[in-house]
């Protein structure tokens, strides 16, 4: 029986391992914390799962929220101008409604369900001088432990696939429910706001004390949204959020009105930095390792791709796996499996890297056309389900232009 270690226990690494196990491989996770201490810890990341990944999580029978997590059935986007209304602003729904349950809850979750099938759980922490032990027991050295420079010299830069040095946006978001008796009167779905200092993303989430409201502020560095060094206190940061929304999206700010944050606990701020890794990893001792998830592709969260790719790297890698069959995982494998799960993931890249820039024209024309055209909307909207079709669509300006005068726009 093939042997596999995934170094790492988030999205795309669990998925990968409870994929395995229902196909009878003798797979181990090592991770850093175990599932409840991760369930009652800090605020992880913020996510929106769309359709394609929600569909692989069923196939396994590892979504568990179905029927729990609040429907997220479409986008409201909002263009910020010289009035507290927005400048261009329009809503349209998703062709499959999407889901977000907080990583907390997924991962300590997946985590017991993985152990309860008869899985391997090592509590430890990843580091490069670890993984030589493990590629002498194992057959497959799967590296998941996320973004981060501890593996740097292991996995390169991949300068061709990588245009940023510095991150591009300061992260700052935090969870939020009412405090009146009803619930916060937000859209049903991917509110998103958009300034010349940077992007709002709020969103319904299933977290570890119910369901909360997201809400992410994405500030260009030096500019107006660039405001979370520093901070450490919940009620720094609430204050901050809220006088960011009235400043740059007032017109998201009625909806809030009645919120406060859900616990001390459901808060995150940092950077990101962009980047692509070469996949393969050589260590002393000549044996190759593979990496997955954000220790391959770390894109910036602002399109909303980082579990949707791990989930579909899962697949890629899981599908690899069962088809090489008793043959050596020799390079050859690992970057034939890299490049098979690339294919997919440039577009997602591709779209992240787009975001970060201001929107050209054809795109802001786009943006426009949503307000009285809905098949554009709708069409906008379910780019970040499927950024393949934004790489066969927006980023053409003469087609982009030519599709909305097909639609009258």
């Amino acid at each position: 029986m093939r042997r596999i270690v995934v170094a790492g226990a988030g999205q795309a690494g669990l998925v990968l391992a409870l994929g395995l196990q229902r196909h009878g491989y003798a797979v181990t996770v090592v991770t850093d914390r175990d599932a409840e201490t991760i369930r009652d810890g800090r605020l992880i990341s913020n996510q929106c799962v769309f359709h394609p990944a929600l569909t692989r999580e069923r196939a396994l029978g590892i979504n568990f929220w179905d029927g729990e997590a609040p429907e997220i059935l479409g986008a409201s986007f909002g263009l910020a101008g010289d009035s507290p209304e927005p400048a261009v602003s329009w809503q349209a729904r998703f062709d499959h409604p999407a889901q977000s349950v907080d990583q907390r809850v997924k991962v300590s979750a997946w985590l017991t369900a993985f152990a309860e099938r008869g899985g391997e759980v090592r509590i430890g922490k990843v580091t490069p001088d670890g993984l030589e032990e493990y590629a002498r027991e194992f057959d497959l050295v799967l590296v998941a432990a996320g973004r981060g420079p501890q593996f740097d010299a292991l996995f390169s830069r991949d300068d061709a696939r990588s245009p940023h040095r510095e991150p591009q946006r300061t992260i700052g978001i935090m969870y939020l429910v009412s405090g009146r008796d009803e619930p916060l009167p937000v859209y049903p779905g991917l509110t998103f706001g958009l300034s010349q200092a940077g992007e709002l993303f709020g969103l319904p989430i299933q977290s570890v004390r119910g369901p909360v409201f997201g809400l992410g502020f994405f500030g260009v560095p030096g500019g107006p949204m660039d405001v979370w060094d520093g901070v450490t206190g919940l009620d720094e940061h609430f204050e901050l959020a809220m006088t960011l929304l009235r400043g740059q999206f007032p017109w998201v700010e009625e909806s809030l009105a009645g919120a406060r944050p859900s616990g001390p606990l459901d808060v995150l701020r940092g950077r990101v930095l962009p980047i692509v890794r070469d996949p393969v990893g050589t260590l002393p001792s000549g044996a190759k390792v593979l990496a997955m998830g954000d220790a391959a592709v770390t894109n910036d969260p602002i399109a909303g791709q980082g579990a949707n790719m791990a989930a579909h790297a899962a697949a890629v890698y899981e599908r690899r796996i069962l088809d090489h069959g008793d043959r050596p995982f020799d390079e050859a494998f690992l970057r034939g499996t890299f490049a098979e799960y690339w294919e997919k993931a440039r577009h997602a890249t591709r779209l992240s890297n787009d975001l970060l820039a201001p929107p050209p024209d054809h795109v802001l024309a786009t943006l426009e056309a949503a307000q009285t055209a809905p098949e554009v909307a709708r069409r906008f909207a379910n780019i970040f389900s499927d950024p393949v079709d934004y790489a066969r669509w927006l980023t053409d300006e003469d087609t982009a232009l030519a599709y909305l005068a097909s639609k009258g726009a």
